[in-house]
């Protein structure tokens, strides 16, 4: 097989660097980095579960995501993005645009061997922005997740990872289960596909109320009828749902050191959150 299959332990070529899903066991080799620039796209009408006033949703967003090689068995990795957030619920409008969350994290590989083994720990940083905002860009509340991650090269038929995870959200969201099947492979020495199934799954149901939309009784007793105002003026904030995503890429080597991306990622399945496809287009490159 070419080059990318050959060099799996240190993860340093494209095809199997994470994203900002953060898929993959391998770690990168000690001093080395990896660096992925995103545009991406969403927009839908559509929900899984009730409508709820909801009408329309729009992400526009720029991500970046990085990873160094701390050690050859232990990498540092930081994702965040520039966003610009439209909604319509009930004939309203509101928009929000600026930094969202930054989430942060580290993986240490404990299996170099024929499957790769690492475990990953990531938290969520949500200080950038006001989360009591017309149309937040995140609950203000921080996350806490750990991961156990297997990878497999199968030579010429490409490579195989498993991701489990369970993260913690503090405060009133609830907790989530979490896991990420891939398969990836090279087509030829320039081109390459690769496809995710990833799925999150509420551990629990939230003792708030979240109904997705603006509350329009403002007569209720907050006793009796709960509501946290920022999760319910942005539809992807969800203080409980479940959701299935397949994502499927391909990319193209425009050298050993860069390649460009195009992904799409579709909502397969869910409740209590929105049905839709994101389409990015990406820059990555390795150096």
């Amino acid at each position: 097989m070419g080059r990318i299959l050959k060099n799996l332990p240190i993860a340093g070529f494209i095809l199997l660097l994470p994203t900002p899903a953060f898929a993959g066991a391998w770690t990168a080799e000690k001093g080395t980095n990896y660096l992925k620039g995103a545009v991406n796209y969403f927009e839908t009408s559509n929900r899984f579960g009730p409508e709820n006033g909801f009408e329309n949703f729009r992400n526009t967003n720029f991500n970046v995501y990085w990873e160094h090689g701390i050690k050859d068995d232990l990498t540092f990795f930081a994702t965040g993005s520039f966003t610009d957030l439209e909604n319509q619920s009930d004939g309203v409008t509101t928009s929000g645009s600026g930094v969202g969350d930054i989430d942060l994290g580290l993986k240490y590989r404990l299996i170099d061997g024929p499957v790769i083994v690492s475990v990953q720990g990531l938290f969520k940083a949500p200080y950038l922005y006001d989360d009591e905002a017309e149309l937040p860009l995140g609950n203000g509340q921080e996350d806490y997740e750990g991961k156990i991650l297997f990878g497999k090269s199968f030579g010429e038929l490409g490579y195989g990872g498993l991701e489990l995870g369970y993260r913690v959200r503090t405060d009133d969201p609830v907790d989530e289960f979490r896991f990420l099947v891939e398969y990836g492979f090279n087509v030829n020495e320039k081109t390459y596909l690769r496809a995710k199934l990833d799925g999150i799954h509420a551990a629990g149901s939230s003792d708030v109320l979240d109904t997705g939309t603006t509350p329009t009784n403002t007569n209720t007793p907050l006793d009796t009828t709960p509501l946290i105002a920022n999760a319910a003026l942005n539809p992807q904030l969800p203080l409980e749902f479940d959701l299935g995503r397949l994502e499927y890429t391909a990319g193209y080597k425009i050298s050993d050191r860069m390649a460009a991306e195009i992904t799409g990622t579709t909502a397969v399945y869910g409740d209590n959150t929105l049905k839709g496809t994101n389409i990015q287009i990406a820059l990555v490159s390795q150096f």
